[in-house]
């Protein structure tokens, strides 16, 4: 689980200083993916090269892997799968849901597949304290294959107790944008034998063969944004600079490749990428961007997180996000993640967004929401990127654009209506009360949205 990742990670420091008096090698090991996801910690150290926070210079030309893309698919049915774990591993996972150690049970897949001896652990943050203070027995669950047999070819899985489209759409809408996201489909769970709902099935990027399929490198490094659990202490990644302290980082990206003894605690090329990021000039943030960062699936994503009201992720809110230092092709990638808080009319604390939200939202200044005090106000990604028009202008032309497309309210209210159409062929009666409810919002959040962000797209030049 993540805390002890942390505290493993803040051991290797007091091993590193051992090492370096008595010139033994520093902690083994890596982090929870070392033991159980791709990410093994192998890939090799990383070095900055002209302080542009990529490593060295990649040996053989970079090619960046084509997925093609049909606005039109859709899932043709919702499969069963299964998972076996004994009822006192559950007792022990409900006393400590957050931080846990793992517990091992058995997977069976659609098709009957049995996979034996997985590592399993609930997941996630305060979706996961809803399920259980709701006192029903839907859990939301990260398992864990062997590297001998992975599922669906990657290793490590989430299944979350969804019966709502939500973040099953935006990660389509994201998908159909180009961006780099898992992919997502609804299943039905069955844990020891009992139905437990509409789950939703999805990798993590903590996954070489991921990385390597998505991006076409799996050599660099990756970072998961943020720490932000019920009852403890909260680090967010804001994207600041923190300083030249690679421990000043650590609780607040958590490093999950190249994660190995000394790797662990080397958060050189993050640091490199974030000052220079932060400190140079206005007038070279474009082509220090342009080098070292992918911007043109930045500013995707930001159009369909603006559309969908992703009110719990960046820049709304400093985590939800992994950043990957392409290695091969010198340049960071941001990853969205966590894309259930999105499609929802009414504002409340945590979301300033609603219907109503700019489509330059955070852009410009901050606008307060409710935050945590340890959230920050400071957004220097997005901000420093949209004070240069051409920047700007490409996230309206892709808003512009994407509004007939993926955007396009006919297509977003047709598609809401065929999934829900196969979810509910498949759901219990409680879970098909909920999926009508949470897709009525929906159809009635595009409607209204559509014509907020068009309005106002129509206000600007052209």
């Amino acid at each position: 689980m993540v805390v002890t990742n942390i505290r493993r990670v803040r051991l290797c420091y007091l091993c590193a200083a051992v090492a370096a008096s008595l010139a033994l090698s520093g902690c083994g090991g890596g982090d929870e993916a070392g033991s159980a996801g791709e990410g093994d910690g192998s890939g090799g150290g990383s070095a900055a090269t002209g302080g542009t926070g990529s490593g060295g210079a990649p040996s053989t030309p970079y090619v960046e892997p084509v997925e093609t893309v049909d606005l039109n698919e859709l899932p043709e049915d919702v499969p069963t799968v299964s998972l076996e774990i004994d009822e006192a591993a559950i007792a022990r996972l409900d006393q400590d849901p957050y931080t846990g150690p793992d517990e091992v049970g058995d997977f069976v897949d659609a098709d009957g597949n049995r996979y034996a001896g997985v590592d399993v652990s609930y997941r996630g943050a305060y979706a996961l304290q809803n399920l259980i203070q709701s006192g029903g027995p839907q859990r939301n669950w990260k398992i864990k294959f062997s590297r001998e047999l992975p599922y669906r070819t990657h290793r490590e899985w989430n299944f979350t107790y969804q019966p709502h489209l939500r973040e099953k759409l935006a990660y389509d809408l994201f998908r159909f944008a180009t961006v780099k996201v898992p992919s997502a489909r609804h299943v039905r769970l069955e844990v020891n034998g009992a139905d437990h709902g509409l789950y939703l099935e999805y990798e993590d990027p903590d996954n070489k063969s991921w990385l390597r399929e998505k991006v076409g490198d799996d050599s660099g490094d990756l970072y998961k944004a943020a720490y932000d659990l019920p009852g403890e202490p909260q680090y967010f990644a804001t994207l600041e600079y923190l300083g030249d302290q690679d421990e000043d980082y650590l609780y607040h990206y958590q490093k999950k490749l190249n994660n190995n003894d000394d790797d662990a605690t080397d958060y050189s090329l993050l640091r490199a990428f974030l000052q220079q990021l932060n400190s140079l000039p206005d007038a070279e943030v474009p082509s220090f961007l342009e080098a070292n960062f992918d911007v043109t699936k930045f500013i995707r994503y930001l159009v369909v997180s603006n559309f969908v009201s992703n009110w719990d992720g960046y820049p709304h809110r400093p985590k939800n996000f992994w950043l990957y230092e392409v290695r091969a092709a010198g340049r960071w990638l941001f990853i969205p993640w966590d894309n259930d808080a999105t499609f929802q009319l009414e504002t409340f604390r945590f979301n300033g967004m609603g219907v109503e939200a700019s489509v330059f939202y955070q852009f410009d200044q901050h606008e307060p929401y409710g935050e945590h005090a340890e959230e920050g106000t400071e957004r220097p990604l997005v901000r420093r990127m949209m004070v240069h028009d051409q920047f700007r202008d490409a996230y309206v032309d892709e808003y512009r654009s994407a509004l007939s497309r993926h955007l396009e309210r006919d297509y977003l209210l047709e598609r809401i209506d065929a999934l829900e159409s196969l979810l509910s062929d498949y759901a219990s009666d409680h879970d098909s009360a909920a999926l009508h409810d949470a897709s009525e919002e929906m159809r009635e959040f595009v409607r209204t949205r559509t014509s907020v962000v068009t309005a106002e797209l129509d206000q600007l030049a052209p």
